[in-house]
């Protein structure tokens, strides 16, 4: 029967992770959310000021890059 457990994944336990693991990894992800977050904001700001810096020309085509790193 040890065999058939052992195939099936029946022997396999999840560990839960002590509160200051879950913490520890909560900041981690907390930080790289917020430095993604800052690229995009960057990105866009880069975005506009090249649609402004070209002119209004195609404005259909900035309103696509404006829009386009939307969260």
């Amino acid at each position: 029967m040890s065999l058939l457990a052992k195939l099936f994944g029946g022997g396999k336990k999840d560990q839960v992770p002590s509160p200051a693991e879950a913490i520890q990894r909560l900041r981690e992800v907390e930080e790289m959310l917020l430095k993604k977050s800052d690229f995009l904001e960057k990105k866009i700001g880069q975005q506009i000021a090249t649609a402004k810096k070209h002119g209004t020309k195609n404005k259909r085509h900035e309103y696509k890059q404006k829009f386009s790193f939307k969260f």
